[in-house]
C-alpha cells in the first residue's frame, strides 16, 4: 500500500481565515483591526459556545485562543488539538501578562505560539505570517 500526502502551499501573503476567541473587547478589537489590516478575514467570539460552532462553520486555518473565556481556554485547546477541526495553522494561545504557569502549560499540550497581553500588533502579524507560511 502507498500513501501519498497531499500538501497545500499557501502562497506568500494570501489571505487566511482567523479566528480569535477573546472576551474583553479591548484586547479583541486591535487584534481584529491589526490582523485585517493585514489582509486576514478574521471573525471574533466572546464564549465558548461561539467558538464551537464557529470552528465547524468558519473553518478557521488560525486559531486565536484567550486561556480565560467563560471555561478554560487550555481545557478547549487539548480536546480540539487533535480533532479533525483543528486550524491548519494552529492554535496560539493568549495569556495574561506574567502568567508563566499557563505559558507553560500552553507549551507542553503544543500550542504554535503564546502570545501575552497586552498583543503587541506588529509580533502577532508576525507570528501569524510564520505560521500560515507552513500550511
Amino acid at each position: 500500500m502507498r500513501v501519498i500526502a497531499v500538501v497545500t502551499i499557501r502562497p506568500m501573503g494570501t489571505p487566511a481565515r482567523i479566528l480569535l476567541a477573546e472576551d474583553q473587547a479591548s484586547v479583541a478589537a486591535p487584534v481584529v483591526s491589526r490582523l485585517t489590516e493585514a489582509g486576514h478575514e478574521v471573525r471574533w467570539v466572546r464564549e465558548m459556545r461561539e467558538l464551537r460552532r464557529q470552528m465547524v462553520e468558519f473553518s478557521p486555518d488560525l486559531l486565536l485562543l484567550d486561556t480565560t473565556l467563560d471555561t478554560d481556554g487550555l481545557e478547549y485547546f487539548q480536546a480540539v488539538r487533535f480533532a479533525p477541526e483543528h486550524p491548519p495553522a494552529g492554535v496560539i494561545i493568549l495569556t495574561p501578562p506574567g502568567d508563566r504557569r499557563t505559558k507553560e502549560r500552553a507549551q507542553q499540550l503544543g500550542a504554535a505560539a503564546v502570545v501575552t497581553k497586552p498583543v503587541d500588533g506588529d509580533n502577532l502579524v508576525a507570528v501569524v505570517g510564520d505560521l500560515l507560511s507552513m500550511i
